[in-house]
């Protein structure tokens, strides 16, 4: 039996798509009626379904993950990870998706769907885990904090409100990002605050801008932690601080290539645990999704057990 969870609204309604795609390979299979799909409708279902179908399972399953990075995040955050009988297929909806990127250069549905229905291979991935007050949430690529948590919090709202009218979030999606990265860069006050790696190294900065953890290098197609690698049992953590704001743009511009990293006002540190407080309340995301603000965070790799198929 496969099973199926799909987000037909993903990337613009390129879930449904994608959805009658794999219905019509398999009605040309074997495995024509030897399949279970779960529709999600609105936020938080693909958690709920990646939950009911990990409870207490008592035999082998793969849960084929179609949708975006939200989508995949929630799924990753339902499951039960005490389970070892669970295995993730994932086809993103767009082709520059962060966890494409991380494991080939060219997406290929028909050949993603060979690979489902064979015995492909399969790897164990790390993932993060944020806490902050009454909150826990894990992430499959990264968390931020800061800047870039404040973008994505402002694109989410622009696609809520036209989530019914797909010609005019296509007509933002291009430009969005830019433009609310520019007018959050303005508004953008630094803050100070201290971070303590592993329970021992203590950093402090008085000009903090933002902070990402990374289980992989990249982050809405920026190479921001380039040696980042989702098997080492270790996150990335990155963090921008400095009292010019603009060279905040030159390591920006520059993370497009993954040549960021000798800036200055760029640290990168690596780690198995990470306690974060900032003297202001920051935004915060796991995996784009904003989850509020606060002060104090901790973050933790958990080792190898993702199982996921590629």
């Amino acid at each position: 039996m496969y099973y199926f969870i799909v987000n037909p609204h993903a990337s613009e309604g390129r879930g449904r798509k994608i959805w009658d795609k794999v219905l019509r390979y398999l009605s040309k299979t074997q495995n024509a009626e030897n399949f279970e799909a779960y529709i999600t409708e609105k936020s938080g279902d693909a958690r709920e379904f990646a939950r009911q179908l990990s409870d207490k399972c008592q035999f082998e399953k793969t849960i084929t993950v179609i949708g975006g990075e939200g989508t995949f995040n929630e799924v990753v955050d339902g499951i039960n990870m005490d389970c070892n009988r669970i295995s993730i297929a994932y086809i993103p909806t767009k082709s520059d998706n962060d966890i494409a990127r991380s494991f080939r250069r060219k997406y290929n549905l028909k050949a993603q769907l060979k690979r489902l229905f064979s015995d492909s291979d399969e790897i164990l991935l790390d993932y993060g885990v944020l806490n902050c007050s009454a909150l826990n949430r894990r992430f499959a690529i990264c968390s931020g904090i800061g800047l870039d948590a404040a973008i994505f919090d402002d694109i989410y709202a622009v696609k809520c409100t036209c989530e019914n009218q797909p010609k005019k979030l296509n007509h933002y999606k291009k430009l969005r990002y830019l433009k609310t990265m520019i007018r959050e860069f303005f508004k953008l006050k630094p803050t100070k605050g201290y971070v303590i790696l592993d329970g021992e190294k203590r950093h402090e900065f008085n000009n903090i801008m933002f902070i990402s953890a990374h289980v992989h290098p990249y982050e809405g197609g920026y190479l921001i932690c380039p040696n980042a690698s989702g098997v080492d049992g270790k996150l990335d953590i990155c963090i921008v601080s400095t009292r010019h704001k603009w060279r905040l743009l030159w390591i920006m511009l520059s993370s497009v290539f993954g040549t960021h990293v000798t800036r200055t006002g760029f640290h990168l540190y690596r780690c198995k645990e990470a306690e974060i407080h900032t003297s202001n309340p920051l935004p915060v995301h796991v995996d784009g999704e904003v989850v509020g603000k606060n002060c104090d965070f901790t973050l933790n790799c958990i080792p190898k057990k993702l199982r996921l198929k590629i």
